[in-house]
C-alpha cells in the first residue's frame, strides 16, 4: 500500500499579482490622478458681491423742488393754452348745455380735450421723474419732484379759473373763494400732488432701475 499521506493533494495557493507602484503601466493606460489634472477647474462662481462705493449727488433736495416747480408751470401752462385755442368749441359746449341739447360730436370733442390734457400732464410727470433720476437718483426725490408739480399746476389752474373771462369756466363752473369750494379746491390740490408724486416716483424707478446705488447688497 502505498502512504496516505502521498495520496493527499496539496491546493496550489492563487496567486495575487501585484503591481508596484514603480512598475511602468501598460501602453494606453493612464493613472486616474494624471487624467483629473488634465480636467480644467471648473470656475467658481460666487454669489456675493461686494458693495461699489457710490457717493449720491449733492443738493439733490433742491434739484428736485426746481424740477417740480418747472414742470408744475409748464404743465399748467399748456392746459390754459389747449383751453384758449379750443374757446370756440367750450362755447358751442356751453350753449349746448345750457339748453339740454349737447350733440355726440361736441361731447366727443370736450372728452378729446380732457384726453390730451391728462396724456400731456402724465408725460410731464414722467419725464419730471426720469430727470430727477438722473440728477438726484433717490427715489423720493422723484415723487417730491412730481408732488411740487402736481401742486403747482393745480394751484394756477385754481387761480386762473377766478378770471370770469376764462374760457375753461364755460363749461365748469369757475372757482369760487366760498368755504365748500376752497375744501373742493384744496382737495383736488392734494389728489393732483398725489398723482404727480406716484407718476414722478414711475419715472424715477425707470430711470435708476440699473443705477449701482440700488443694485448694491442690502445688509
Amino acid at each position: 500500500m502505498q502512504n496516505g499521506t502521498k495520496d493527499l493533494v496539496t491546493p496550489q495557493r492563487l496567486e495575487t499579482t501585484t503591481y508596484n507602484e514603480q512598475s511602468p503601466l501598460p501602453i494606453g493606460e493612464v493613472p486616474l490622478t494624471k487624467m483629473l489634472s488634465y480636467v480644467p477647474p471648473r470656475a467658481s462662481r460666487s454669489h456675493r458681491t461686494f458693495p461699489v462705493p457710490f457717493l449720491l449727488p449733492q443738493r439733490g433736495f433742491s434739484s428736485a423742488l426746481i424740477t417740480g416747480a418747472i414742470a408744475g408751470v409748464l404743465s399748467a401752462l399748456l392746459t390754459i393754452l389747449i383751453v384758449l385755442i379750443n374757446t370756440g368749441t367750450l362755447y358751442a359746449a356751453h350753449l349746448q348745455i345750457a339748453v339740454d341739447k349737447l350733440t355726440v360730436k361736441t361731447a366727443l370733442a370736450l372728452a378729446a380735450l380732457e384726453l390730451l390734457t391728462f396724456v400731456l400732464s402724465l408725460l410731464i410727470g414722467l419725464v419730471t421723474g426720469f430727470v430727477v433720476g438722473r440728477i438726484a437718483v433717490r427715489h423720493r426725490l422723484g415723487f417730491l419732484a412730481g408732488a411740487c408739480a402736481g401742486a403747482i399746476s393745480s394751484l394756477i389752474i385754481f387761480l386762473v379759473s377766478l378770471l370770469p373771462s376764462y374760457p375753461g369756466n364755460l363749461i365748469m363752473n369757475g372757482a369760487s373763494l366760498t368755504r365748500a369750494g376752497l375744501v373742493i379746491s384744496v382737495l383736488l390740490l392734494c389728489l393732483w400732488s398725489l398723482g404727480g408724486g406716484l407718476v414722478g416716483l414711475f419715472g424715477t424707478w425707470v430711470a435708476t432701475v440699473r443705477h449701482p446705488y440700488y443694485l448694491r447688497p442690502r445688509g
